[in-house]
Order: structure tokens, then C-alpha cells, then sequence
């Protein structure tokens, strides 16, 4: 028994590394195990502690989405400029309360995968070739939803149903500002590029892949 404690105590204390990007610089972390995993779960909690006082009182999971956007769109501002961008993990995005258009779409998708939907977000280049904007996908239903939510924008069908991306390459779509404002952007030179995107791996997105179980699941296949 002593002769576990022991082992189990010096694996703990093994050093591991993290990353963190510091205006697009990454260096590597030293920290030891028990330190990771101890702020792995604590992440884990607050997420879903979140997404709980979030979605409380919605009647649906169209609702609880709406929610969630409406959130991150509020308290993830965008990065004034005057600030370093810095990227480690979700939630310290939550915590800084600002973050580019790819750290925005990150933590809604995360907060929608511990809503219980299903969610990742991905680059769609445009034209020109060096056009690049990020989407949250969010699957609702039988169908996948893109949102903008770093512009508080999101597309609705001729049924005034949340649209899908069938809608969108249709041009089947309307664009809803959660503020009220426009939005200079032409969405159209995006969607056109929407059959690249794979929403078949979403499980293996960094969005998905916060909760412990999933984090296992990519531990053991990578």
C-alpha cells in the first residue's frame, strides 16, 4: 500500500506542459500533473456551472442556444487592440471578458457542447483567397447552424427557422443582428465555401474535447 502512495505521488508530481500564445508566439509551460489535472476539472466545473445559470428557464434546446450566444456575444468583447491576445484556454477567455473572432466562436461552441448540443468552430476563407472569417456550427436538429457570434450575427430561413447550411448555400437565409446594428460583411463570399468544411470530426474539436470523458476519448485515439 505505502509502495503505491509512493508511486502515485511521484507520478503526480511528474512534469507535463502546457502552451499558451502571446500574440500569436506559443512557448511552452512546465507544471507539474497534479497542478494540470487539478485545473483541468476546475475548468470543467465552471463550465458547466455557466452554462447552468445560462440556460435556466429555457424551454427548449433552440432557447438555451439563443442564450448561450446571446452571452458570449455580450461578455466575450472584442479585443480593443490595446491588449495583448492571448490564447491558453477557454475559460480565461471567459475570464478576460475579451478575445478575437476565433477565441469568441470558441467559448460559444464550447458552452453550447456543455449545454448539450453539439458544436465546433472553423475558418471559411473567402474571396479573396485571403479573406478569413470563423463560424461557430452548431448542430440543431438534423441540420448544422452557423453563427457569427463575434458580430452578435445569426441567419434565419424564409420559415423564420434558425437556418441550416443547406439554407445557406441556397441563399435561402437572412442575416439578424442580436444588437440591432448591421454588419459590413458579405456572408455570401463565405457560404459559397461551406462543402469544404467537414462537420463530421466535430468531436474531436478543442470545443469538444473540454469535458473529461471526451478529453479521454481524443487522449486515447491520439
Amino acid at each position: 500500500m505505502a509502495l503505491v502512495l509512493i508511486l502515485g505521488i511521484f507520478l503526480l508530481n511528474v512534469e507535463v506542459s502546457t502552451r499558451q500564445g502571446i500574440n500569436y508566439r506559443v512557448r511552452e509551460l512546465k507544471i507539474p500533473l497534479y497542478l494540470k489535472l487539478l485545473d483541468f476539472f476546475d475548468r470543467n466545473y465552471n463550465y458547466a456551472h455557466l452554462v447552468k445559470q445560462i440556460i435556466i428557464g429555457s424551454r427548449n434546446e433552440q432557447e438555451e442556444i439563443m442564450k448561450v450566444f446571446e452571452w458570449t456575444h455580450l461578455n466575450i468583447k472584442k479585443n480593443p487592440g490595446s491588449l495583448p491576445v492571448v490564447d491558453d484556454h477557454v475559460w480565461n477567455i471567459i475570464i478576460r471578458g475579451y478575445g478575437d473572432d476565433d477565441q469568441a466562436q470558441d467559448v460559444f461552441a464550447t458552452l453550447c457542447n456543455y449545454a448539450g448540443t453539439d458544436a465546433f468552430f472553423a475558418a471559411i476563407t473567402g474571396r479573396p483567397k485571403d479573406s478569413k472569417k470563423y463560424f461557430s456550427f452548431v448542430r440543431l436538429g438534423n441540420k448544422w447552424a452557423l453563427f457569427d457570434v463575434y458580430n452578435g450575427i445569426y441567419f434565419k430561413n424564409q420559415k423564420d427557422e434558425i437556418a441550416g447550411i443547406n439554407d445557406l448555400l441556397s441563399d435561402n437565409w437572412k442575416a439578424l443582428s442580436l444588437t440591432g446594428t448591421s454588419c459590413a460583411i458579405d456572408y455570401r463570399e463565405y457560404f459559397g465555401r461551406l462543402p469544404s468544411i467537414d462537420c463530421t470530426g466535430y468531436k474531436l474539436k478543442r470545443s469538444s474535447i473540454q469535458s473529461p470523458l471526451r478529453r479521454l476519448v481524443f487522449f486515447l485515439k491520439h
